[in-house]
């Protein structure tokens, strides 16, 4: 009797001693975990773990995630694709009702992803495991929009639903992902694994997200080993400390990805000069972009594109392009032949340290050739404001767009850069506005090929040279921090970074 207590008593011990939660970092608030209602970059990533979309991209790939196969139909501009046996974490089944509820739900209630279901005119059940979503046009790159951003949502949850922009998710989110919730409290979003998952790792239990205000505290909760892996990008300046200060920082590991954002300069083309095409070369030939990589990214930044999709979206990457460079006397000349008065235009930008100091020294550099400017620096909800009412004459931007370059249409086409109510109804804050470039920009929507798509893209970063409707500046690389007092096995993919599925089923407590 003793000795099968004994037994049982180091059962439970080890029970307890390999029971794993991992502890992460994000920054913001977590007020809501609707899908259809993220705010903050918190609620973004647990969201992300939550709800799953019927395909992913891994290592550059469109791959299937609840989907288990996909077929594409140009006769019928319409994408069937057949789901795998999976279940939501209330242990219902994910069934193709539930497929055709998520995506009508968002056009029936008028929801924030909508303009991402532009050319989707909606899905139909085809049988208990299939869906068809039918399109108003179809093509290859069509894979990268509807399929992988539209989470999948309980039917029987969402369907009582009335007002789901009122709805904040918190009680009892149900999804299909990875992590289920267990609670959430003013300073954490505890998750466990969900073990019917395919991805779920057998050595960790759950994930907890630690709610952190500020970028150091959470880096110094990183170094004691409170924190297992920060989730945004350390500073340039102090990644470069630790790994040129190994012995100083012996858990923390820098991991260096290829960037996939590129910061612009966005201009106002409904405002004089922006409308000027020499103008607008003017400022793109005046800016020293290297001086730019050294001082504000410490480095470690790329200088952008003059055609702006990054390197990182290599399949339709134009090396041939080049970089944008300075040219101080081609800047001035080209001012003179704009319709520049001399007039003081602002730049708006965000209070955040590294934009307000890449503004500074581009404030200094359009100064140099002539072109006066006053910075206007808001807080995150005062830039989206004055971004939405189109309220300013040039503005500092960013494009997320190396993992889905097609995004472009969205940020430049004209029918996305409309006003109505005094807000602009897409992407295209600055009301671009350039028929070429919508043609060009058209027909990387009509590419019915990859061959096509590569050309067409091609042919859109070669115009974007000429038409300069934006400015871009820099690719500042992805650098993520992590921790390894507490686990090992940490994997780092150049592609998908260090928090990516292989990692998660790869960590082991460090023992």
């Amino acid at each position: 009797m003793r000795r099968f207590l004994f037994l049982a008593l180091v059962v439970l011990i080890s029970a307890f001693v390999f029971s794993s939660q991992l502890n992460v970092a994000v920054l913001g608030e977590v007020r809501s975990l609707n899908p259809f209602l993220v705010k903050s970059a918190a609620e973004r990533i647990v969201v992300g773990y939550l709800y799953e979309t019927l395909l992913t991209q891994r290592s550059g790939q469109v791959v299937g995630a609840l989907a288990e196969d996909f077929q594409v139909d140009f006769s019928d501009n319409s994408l069937i694709l057949k789901l795998r046996d999976r279940k939501f974490h209330d242990g219902s089944p994910v069934s193709a009702d539930d497929v055709v509820f998520s995506f009508n739900y968002i056009l029936q209630k008028r929801l924030p992803l909508g303009p991402i279901l532009a050319y989707f005119t909606g899905a139909e059940k085809i049988d208990e495991k299939t869906v068809k979503l039918k399109f108003r046009t179809m093509n290859v790159s069509m894979l990268s929009f509807a399929p992988m951003a539209i989470p999948i949502i309980p039917k029987s949850v969402w369907e009582k639903i009335e007002k789901p922009l009122e709805f904040p998710n918190i009680e009892r989110p149900i999804g299909s992902g990875v992590l289920m919730f267990e609670k959430l409290t003013p300073q954490s979003v505890v998750m466990k694994f969900f073990k019917d998952h395919p991805d779920a790792p057998k050595q960790l239990d759950g994930m907890v997200f630690h709610i952190v205000q500020d970028e150091t505290m959470g880096f110094l909760g990183l170094v004691k080993g409170d924190y297992d892996y920060l989730f945004w990008n350390l500073d340039p300046e102090l990644a470069k400390q630790i790994m040129e200060n190994p012995n100083k920082y012996p858990n923390v590991k820098v991991a260096l990805i290829e960037g996939g954002v590129v910061n612009v300069i966005l201009f106002n083309h409904r405002k004089l000069p922006m409308d000027d095409v020499n103008f607008r070369k003017a400022v793109l030939h005046a800016l020293n972009y290297r001086e730019l990589v050294e001082k504000v990214y410490s480095g470690l930044a790329d200088v952008a594109s003059l055609g702006l999709i990054p390197k990182r979206a290599k399949a339709v990457y134009d090396e041939s392009v080049g970089p944008v460079q300075q040219n101080v006397s081609m800047a001035k000349e080209l001012l003179k032949k704009s319709n520049y008065d001399g007039k003081k235009l602002t730049l708006l930008v965000s209070s955040d340290r590294k934009a307000m100091d890449m503004a500074e020294y581009i404030k200094l550099y359009l100064k140099n050739v002539g072109i006066q400017v006053e910075l206007d620096v808001q807080g995150p909800e005062g830039l989206t404001t004055k971004l939405k009412k189109a309220d300013f004459d040039l503005a500092l931007y960013s494009y997320s767009l190396g993992s889905h370059p097609e995004m472009v249409f969205y940020h430049l086409h004209s029918s996305r850069g409309e006003m109505k109510n005094g807000q602009v109804v897409g992407f295209n804050y600055g009301g671009v506005n350039i028929p070429e470039l919508d043609s060009a920009l058209q027909a990387i929507w009509m590419a019915f090929s990859e061959k096509d798509r590569v050309e067409a893209f091609s042919r859109l970063q070669k115009l974007l040279a000429e038409v300069v409707p934006v400015v871009p500046l820099l690719v500042p690389v992805d650098i993520e921090a992590y921790s390894v007092k507490n686990f090992t096995g940490w994997v780092v993919s150049p592609t998908e970074g260090v928090m990516n599925v292989e990692t998660l089923k790869s960590l082991k407590p460090a023992r």
